[in-house]
């Protein structure tokens, strides 16, 4: 990473989470990416017992994110009615989710996994399914009493959780810490220059913009493509297809919760109504090739540091980023907007209205290895139930940028125009949460498809190839098919 990036990043900590939190700064966090050796009890003060819980949560490249972590499980191990003493590991995953997959699977079938960690909401459904990861559901009807005694699922968004029930079933394997959101920052010195005097709500106002801006002499978009997963433009390509495939939903919604889960893609997939060769799934990615003219020039070397960096010099006027981005822009004349929405023009099948860009759904989810002891899985609930409390929620949103995940939040001003107002995102079919060889082939042959090294129609057929093979090896391991209606059918 940049000097520039860096700089920018190394704020003072503001880890001061309020009165409201739990009173206590001791810090027994492990080495950042070692496993505490650890595996006992602590006695507390009346001399009982008490589990030690491994957790392990992603390290950041921001360090005072890390201290933030570290904080809250000072705090949590401080208070005498915890019920558990909490050593965290903070473990350096990468961005794209594929190293974090390789290291969940690993451990769980190695069964060595520490008894909570972060996964993500696919991946803890797929687990369950395999037999891997341990049920909260019952956990789930306990009181927290770190929300007064509230019933915890009930004090949870009932739009977050519902995308966290197992595929064909009411039950719950993780618990999710926040919601993701994406916007689009635009520099408003470089639109005024542009002479963009309003921001664009449709594609085709989109486009022009952009097209104003290029001939201004700077780089309407920061986006790359350096990455053989794919990152910022699969982000867009979920976008552009959950718009235009609307009308496919019903009939892929198996057991009418009007989501489409890992289940039911694979059914769609199977039955044919998944098919990239074909209306209206074929038609996205020419529309994601006509914008790659706003990029920058050799977009496919161009890293998610790269866009960010030119961002921040001024070089390019927009980016799309996740609210934590809003740290490193001190000084700068910014906007956040939403991504403008394609219409019928650019698409026979667009809904003509705002979709949220691959966000609106459960993040910063956790779970435990189905060996977990039951004292064990008590602390580690106990944890989790601090995590998802009122004053560590609007601690997350106010320091970490993130969303909460509670019902009638108490929002700070810094993430209100993050949250998730558009139409939600219902199907997570390009995302390495459902398949990472799906998401892997969409960025490697992506890019000589963008690049105009590749036909479309080749770069479909290998799309649909490592489609079939991921519904048939998620067949296998779950025991979906026909015959159960790929597990909505009891």
């Amino acid at each position: 990473m940049s000097f520039l990036s860096l700089k920018r990043m190394q704020k003072p900590a503001v880890l001061a989470l309020g009165a409201a939190l739990l009173a206590g700064c001791s810090n027994n966090a492990a080495p950042a990416g070692q496993a505490d050796p650890g595996g006992g009890s602590e006695a507390n003060g009346s001399g009982k017992a008490k589990p030690v819980i491994q957790f392990t949560t992603s390290k950041s490249k921001i360090e005072d994110d890390n201290k933030f972590y570290e904080k809250l499980v000072g705090d949590y191990n401080a208070n005498p009615n915890a019920k558990a003493e909490v050593k965290l590991t903070l473990a350096n995953w990468g961005d794209d989710g594929t190293a974090q997959r390789t290291w969940v699977t690993t451990q769980l079938i190695g069964n060595n996994a520490p008894d909570l960690f972060q996964s993500k909401y696919l991946w803890s459904q797929e687990d369950y399914g395999k037999g891997l990861v341990a049920e909260l559901t019952g956990d789930l009807a306990q009181p927290n009493p770190y929300a007064d005694g509230a019933d915890w699922r009930g004090t949870l968004s009932d739009t977050v959780m519902a995308n966290m029930f197992v595929p064909g079933t009411d039950k719950f394997a993780g618990i999710p810490t926040y919601s993701a959101t994406i916007r689009l920052f635009y520099n408003k010195d470089l639109f005024d220059k542009a002479g963009v005097t309003a921001l664009p709500e449709t594609w085709n106002d989109f486009l022009a913009a952009q097209d104003l801006i290029l001939k201004s002499g700077v780089t309407p978009m920061a986006i790359g493509f350096a990455k053989q997963g794919g990152d910022r433009p699969d982000w867009m390509l979920r976008y552009l297809s959950d718009q235009t495939v609307e009308q496919l939903v019903p009939k892929m919604d198996l057991d009418g919760n009007k989501l489409v889960g890992s289940n039911e893609i694979v059914a769609a997939i199977d039955g044919g109504l998944l098919d990239f060769a074909k209306e209206p799934w074929k038609d996205v990615f020419p529309i994601l090739k006509d914008w790659t003219r706003f990029w920058p020039k050799g977009f496919n070397g161009v890293t998610v540091d790269d866009a960010a960096e030119m961002f921040l010099r001024g070089d390019a006027a927009m980016i799309l980023a996740t609210p934590d981005f809003t740290k490193q822009l001190e000084g700068m004349n910014y906007g956040v907007m939403r991504v403008p929405h394609l219409t019928k023009e650019n698409h026979p099948m667009a809904e003509n209205k705002y979709y949220e860009v691959a966000s609106g759904n459960p993040d910063g989810v956790y779970v435990m290895p189905k060996t977990i002891s039951a004292e064990k899985k008590a602390g580690a609930v106990d944890f989790l139930m601090y995590l998802t409390s009122p004053s560590v929620q609007k601690a997350i949103a106010e320091q970490l940028f993130r969303v909460p995940v509670l019902k009638n939040a108490d929002l700070p001003e810094n993430i209100k125009q993050f949250l998730a107002v558009n139409e939600p995102f219902k199907m997570n079919l390009f995302g390495p949460a459902f398949s990472k060889n799906l998401y892997d082939t969409f960025g490697k042959d992506g890019q000589l498809y963008l690049d105009g090294s590749m036909s479309l129609d080749a770069f479909l057929g290998k799309m649909n190839g490592v489609a079939k093979q991921e519904a048939d090896a998620l067949k296998q391991s779950q025991g979906w098919n026909e015959a159960n209606g790929y597990g909505t059918k009891k």
